[in-house]
């Protein structure tokens, strides 16, 4: 590869100028810099961002955890950190840990090597040792959707209890009482609030609520398939459920078509996932809106400002759902 001394000899000028002419650091004549840059062409030449950010200490580059690339909310989250990055000249790093602690932390060792100015991440269920070392190290790290306990960090969540108790207000007001939940891992922070959500919507109406109504799954399609299916032999089977994200809602509709029952005369499903092709389904499923491009945009603004000001006070940012009735 052609290195910035090609370019200094090609056009006769001295490596500071082909520097000054390449980041715009200082005043080239447009002579020389019309030089430096044809010679710049002819060879090819891509500035080493390695070295540069060695010397700068900055790659203008942010790393992101999801937890499933897969899943489209992700992907929407995604898209609006990409928007808001790509307009104040960063570039973005993607991972998928697929809920595994030990993926978490070989991304997080790939991101260190990478010279990451800041990071955005979905934590995984675990040990949380590798995150809380750069915490500790005052890099800049935004928690998105999940926040692990004993940490002190920006942060952007939205309100699951909130937006639980929205739906579960919804079904019973339909005349619901048995009302399933199929959840993740019950050791994060998102599935622990949607549990408190239902609780307190059934204590507001006064029903007795029924813990063998909430499932923990992976937060895949094939582990609420198996949860759907034992919830539907139960005695008093439930009449509603509520699936934490899209591949969930997915398994429960296949069980529930396997069991030759119908959605929603014999059981009605909602989701906490909105995508607006839910209304191509028939019936349209309800769901609670969480605003998933707000939160990648609040989420990069936020690692953004702590990169700038990198003593302000931490932010929590929570942002409000919103019940999206369908059929």
């Amino acid at each position: 590869m052609p290195t910035i001394y090609d370019v200094a000899k090609r056009a006769g000028v001295s490596t500071y100028t082909v520097s000054s002419v390449i980041n715009k650091s200082a005043f080239v004549s447009p002579e020389l810099t019309a030089r430096v840059e044809k010679a710049v062409l002819d060879l090819d030449y891509t500035p080493n961002a390695v070295a540069r950010s060695l010397q700068t200490r900055n790659t203008q580059t942010i790393g992101m955890l999801i937890p499933d690339i897969g899943n489209p909310f992700y992907a929407t989250v995604v898209q609006g950190v990409e928007d808001t990055l790509r307009r104040e000249g960063y570039s973005l790093i993607l991972g998928s840990s697929y809920d595994h602690v030990e993926e978490q932390a070989r991304y997080l060792g790939v991101f260190r090597s990478k010279l990451i100015d800041g990071l955005l991440i979905y934590i995984a269920a675990g040990d949380q040792s590798e995150v809380r070392r750069m915490v500790e190290a005052r890099r800049p790290v935004v928690f998105v959707g999940r926040l692990p306990q004993g940490f002190t960090a920006d942060s952007i969540t939205a309100d699951n209890a909130k937006g639980t108790q929205l739906i579960l207000d919804h079904l019973i007001s339909k005349g619901h009482r048995d009302i399933a939940m199929l959840l993740g891992h019950h050791s994060l922070s998102t599935v622990t609030e949607r549990v408190d959500g239902w609780k307190k919507a059934m204590r507001r109406h006064r029903i007795k609520a029924r813990p063998a109504l909430i499932c923990e799954g992976d937060w895949s399609e094939a582990s609420a398939y198996a949860a759907a299916k034992d919830l539907l032999k139960l005695p008093g089977r439930p009449t509603a459920i509520v699936a934490v994200n899209f591949p969930m809602l997915a398994g429960a509709l296949r069980a529930i078509r396997e069991a030759g029952l119908r959605c929603p005369e014999d059981v009605e499903c909602a989701s906490s996932d909105d995508y607006d092709w839910l209304d191509l389904f028939h019936p349209p499923i309800t769901t609670i809106t969480q605003h998933n491009y707000s939160i990648g945009e609040e989420a990069a603004r936020l690692v953004l400002q702590r990169i700038k000001q990198p003593d302000r006070a931490f932010q929590q940012i929570t942002i409000e759902p919103q019940l999206r009735i369908r059929g």
